[in-house]
């Protein structure tokens, strides 16, 4: 329990997916109101809690705009914006989800004076320069520290856990196909001769965090001001170490195939006209960077003394 957030009224922006599923849940433990605003709850059914009657409630705006925000957040003590979104589609664009609805956002939190706001954003956007999913999130950053100095800006790294996109995509993924994919294998480079120089041995490395250490954190902050975290887990993996622990729980062998970046953009290409988009070209811009932060860990065991690893987690949920 967090005494601090007894009797507070919480509302969370985009609070139906896979991060907000899991802070409501968390929430409901603690004797607060919590009140979730999203766009893409179809059935609020779908979701259960071990909270007290009343004590959630949920609401489908048609679309985000100051008036209907501001009136959301009115009278709320603390507000979460979890909105966003990993691939463009038509009524969908990475510079309104993730710079204007935050920018709107914090314009209410100031006017409601509302005493906190955590906006969730992403590791590393603040140094990602060719990606427009980088460049809208760190944006938004900037237009909610702009419009509200004392927001807390929670920047984690890849997400893992129940109902994730990431491990049991790949586990789906392993169930139905022979091959999975190694992007970002071998990096091929042309020398000053414009010979191409091929490395096997550069991979694209992720620190996973769990997303029950990234609840526990956001929990932890929510009372604090102006303040900047970059959040990561425990250990660094490449995609082939990520890929030998899902196949090592379901007991499956698999060949990986190394997919350079050139070939995975053009891969991406034809993807982007499938209708859920399974890879995007400017995620294989984003994956050109290492998802990786000395800083986050340290910033993560401020608060979790004992952080969970992939290894010890992905049997409970897989």
């Amino acid at each position: 329990m967090n005494s601090s957030l007894s009797g507070k009224k919480i509302v969370i922006f985009g609070g139906s997916g896979f991060i907000g599923s899991h802070l409501i849940a968390r929430l409901c433990e603690e004797a607060c109101q919590i009140h979730i605003v999203t766009r893409g709850l179809k059935n609020s059914k779908n979701f259960f809690f071990a909270n007290d009657p009343g004590q959630v409630s949920f609401e489908t705006v048609d679309s985000y705009n100051q008036k209907n925000i501001n009136s959301r957040i009115e009278g709320c003590d603390i507000v979460f914006n979890l909105v966003g979104i990993l691939a463009e589609s038509k009524n969908s664009k990475f510079h309104f989800v993730h710079t204007q609805i935050p920018q709107m956002i914090a314009k209410g939190v100031k006017d409601n004076k509302v005493r906190n706001f955590i906006h969730v954003s992403a590791l590393n956007v603040n140094k990602i320069k060719d990606s427009d999913y980088a460049k809208s999130k760190y944006a938004g950053e900037l237009k909610v520290r702009e419009i509200f100095p004392n927001t807390v800006i929670v920047r984690p790294g890849v997400v893992f856990g129940r109902g994730d996109n990431f491990t049991n995509f790949f586990s789906k993924m392993s169930k139905f196909s022979p091959v999975l994919p190694i992007i970002g294998t071998p990096k091929i480079t042309l020398s000053k001769t414009n010979m191409p120089n091929i490395d096997f041995k550069k991979k694209v490395m992720f620190q996973p965090i769990y997303v029950g250490d990234l609840i526990h954190f956001l929990i932890c902050v929510s009372t604090k001001k102006n303040k900047t975290y970059d959040l990561t887990g425990p250990f660094i993996k490449s995609f082939d170490q990520i890929f030998d622990i899902i196949l090592s729980h379901k007991k499956r062998k698999r060949i990986y195939f190394p997919i350079p970046f050139f070939f995975a953009k053009i891969l991406a290409f034809f993807l982007e006209f499938l209708p859920n988009k399974p890879l995007t070209q400017d995620q294989v811009r984003l994956l050109m960077f290492d998802s990786v932060s000395n800083k986050g860990l340290r910033n993560l065991t401020d608060f979790v003394k004992t952080p969970s690893s992939l290894e010890t987690i992905v049997k409970n949920y897989l």
